[in-house]
């Protein structure tokens, strides 16, 4: 890794005095570095989501479990042909507050799916960013 600081700030002063109106600040970044450190970064987040979305559906294991088996039944209930009171009733082992927590749950899982995506689409374009630098430095323009 480049052992460059990520920016570098520079005075050039007008006058000895240094004063702030009349001095200007040059700022300069280096890319190189700044997107290692945010791929890294990238990594940690991907991370942290992944142990997320385990934990949340670990800490709903047993409200998911149930949900399945009654899915299970209905669908193998509707495939016997049974009538629209049955299935109501089989609904209804879900109680509203379950179901609550059910939806919240789903929509949770969901932003961390989303926002682990996002993160690994700016993963793949720092990666790119990275071997495309490296490269040029190995074959250097022939002009």
């Amino acid at each position: 890794m480049d052992s460059f600081p990520p920016f570098t700030f520079q005075e050039i002063p007008k006058t000895p005095d240094h004063a702030p109106s009349r001095t200007f600040y040059l700022y300069t970044v280096n890319l190189l570095p700044t997107a290692r450190m945010i791929l890294q970064r990238c990594y940690k987040t991907v991370v942290n989501l992944i142990d997320r979305r385990e934990y949340e559906t670990r800490e709903n294991k047993r409200l998911l479990e149930k949900s399945q088996r009654i899915e299970a039944i209905m669908a193998s209930m509707q495939a016997t042909g049974a009538e629209e009171q049955q299935l109501q009733e089989i609904e209804e082992m879900i109680t509203a507050p379950e179901q609550q927590q059910l939806e919240t749950l789903k929509h949770n899982v969901n932003m961390l799916d989303s926002s682990e995506n996002q993160v690994d689409e700016t993963i793949f374009i720092l990666e790119s960013y990275i071997n495309s630098t490296r490269i040029e430095k190995e074959v250097p323009n022939k002009r």
